[in-house]
């Protein structure tokens, strides 16, 4: 049986424990807390790969408190984060 692009992500990352939570807001997709990634369930499913991708880039690369979204070291975090969730995705579903 072949795996599906989640669980590949999920086989990549044996350390992360991934959530699927529902979240009536358009603007939310997920996030991440320690080694839980949580996933809006409300999003399709590419939401989810896009989502799920981005915060293991948080995982592997970011440190300190990311919570205030207008500093700068948080901004350059977003964007690395999707740089990287975006080249990863375009890998996983060639």
């Amino acid at each position: 049986m072949a795996r599906t692009e989640l669980e590949i992500i999920e086989d990549r990352h044996p350390e992360l424990a991934f959530w699927g939570i529902e979240v009536d807001d358009p603007a939310y997709h997920g996030h991440i807390e320690g080694t839980d990634v949580y996933l809006n369930k409300m999003h399709d499913y590419m939401d989810w790969l896009k989502t799920a991708l981005h915060e293991t880039a948080h995982y592997e690369n970011d440190c300190g408190n990311l919570s205030k979204l207008n500093r700068r070291n948080t901004l350059i975090s977003e964007g690395w984060a999707t740089y990287e969730a975006t080249k990863n995705l375009k890998e996983l579903v060639k």
